[in-house]
């Protein structure tokens, strides 16, 4: 059902006529004011992401820093091993060479008595 043009002025002349107040904003203008449009959508999509990546990087720096502590320690524990590396060396170094002078002493002592029983 359409309203022929002078009808539809017609109508409006009476409603201007009837002193109704007119909304001072249009409907594109008063739907662009509501709070839940796409932009504060976006937004808020915008800040939700931002919060899962805090959180997520909160997450992956404390596991970074238990892996970067083992590794310290790791590291500190073969550090200390091999500080102590030429200790250990001089300790073999030291029962080679005992083990060594006391078996040419025995070798020299047994050539001692078996010239001495030849003779």
């Amino acid at each position: 059902m359409s309203l022929s043009p002078s009808l539809l002025c017609v109508f409006l002349e009476s409603r201007m006529a009837a002193n109704v107040p007119r909304p001072y904003l249009g409907l594109a203008a008063r739907l662009s004011q509501i709070w839940l449009n796409r932009w504060t959508l976006l937004l808020s999509v915008i800040f939700v992401h931002l919060l899962l990546t805090t959180t997520l990087i909160k997450k992956d720096l404390q596991s970074a820093q238990t892996e970067a502590l083992a590794a310290c320690l790791a590291l500190e524990q073969t550090g200390s091993a091999f500080a102590s590396l030429p200790h250990f060396m001089a300790l073999g170094m030291n029962t080679m060479t005992q083990k060594g002078i006391e078996a040419s002493v025995s070798a020299l002592a047994t050539t001692y008595s078996v010239f001495l029983s030849s003779v």
